[in-house]
């Protein structure tokens, strides 16, 4: 009985949420009980539940209900996500033919960064799996994203990861951090070397957006004694191409010939 009354109360709040949606510039308690056929007291009930969530507002003029950004937020990550992979793929999949190497996809996620996509064309199988989620302080491509943005926005962002040493390389504070970032926007990419895994270097790119925020990035992953210095800049060569190719792709660059 329980499970059907919460079954209930969710689409009584998506049928609620889908009103709202249609009237973005506001729509009244009694036209909101109306259209989703539902009482004006569940509807007032279900109402405060999402005000108090931040996904609706509550007009004081006028008293109208209306659904904030916060729903775009919610929806716009899963939208870019979905852009980022269809344009990428391709691109990735060749970048991991050329360099033999396992080749990873992620996205921000607050203080982490989540694995969307893998793929791999050497013998060695990496342990990482899509789903996985590793903070951004540690890993090549989270490093990647943070040297994208402003000193502020790292410093909170460090500040809530509760930061341990994953491996004797890991970056031990902030200031180390802020250093490493600096050397990621002088080369252009950036490197895990092992602080997130022991044996695995990375070689890290973001993908910035309009305003030259990245919310996403790829690496290109191997052993380490295969990693050599040497051939980490000609994978990184490798990357930062792909990088153009993808971003000519979004519509973000033009691309050259």
């Amino acid at each position: 009985m329980a499970e059907k009354s919460g079954v209930q109360s969710v689409e009584r709040i998506f049928a609620l949420i889908e009103q709202l949606a249609a009237h973005p510039k506001g729509a009244s308690l009694q036209r909101l009980a109306q259209e989703t056929e539902l009482a004006k007291s569940t509807v007032h009930r279900l109402l405060a539940s999402l005000v108090g969530l931040g996904y609706v507002v509550q007009d004081e003029t006028n008293g109208k209900y209306r659904l904030t950004l916060k729903m775009f937020e919610l929806s716009s990550g899963i939208v870019n996500s979905m852009d980022i992979m269809g344009v990428a793929k391709a691109h990735l999949e060749r970048l991991a033919q050329r360099t033999g190497e396992a080749v990873h996809l992620v996205i921000r996620d607050g203080q982490d960064i989540v694995y969307i996509y893998k793929t791999e064309n050497g013998p060695m199988r990496m342990s990482s799996r899509v789903g996985l989620r590793s903070p951004l302080y540690c890993t090549g491509v989270g490093k990647a994203i943070l040297a994208t943005l402003p000193p502020e926005d790292v410093a909170q962002i460090w500040a809530h990861s509760h930061p341990q040493k994953l491996t004797v390389r890991t970056v031990e504070d902030l200031p180390h951090l802020q250093e490493q970032l600096e050397q990621v926007r002088t080369n252009g990419y950036a490197i895990d070397d092992e602080e997130n895994e022991l044996g695995v270097r990375c070689v890290a790119v973001a993908i910035p957006g309009p305003d030259g925020r990245a919310e996403s990035a790829f690496s290109i992953s191997g052993l380490t004694p295969y990693m050599t210095p040497e051939r980490i800049r000609r994978i990184a060569a490798m990357a930062l191409d792909s990088r153009t190719d993808i971003l000519a792709d979004l519509g973000l660059v033009q691309r050259t010939e």
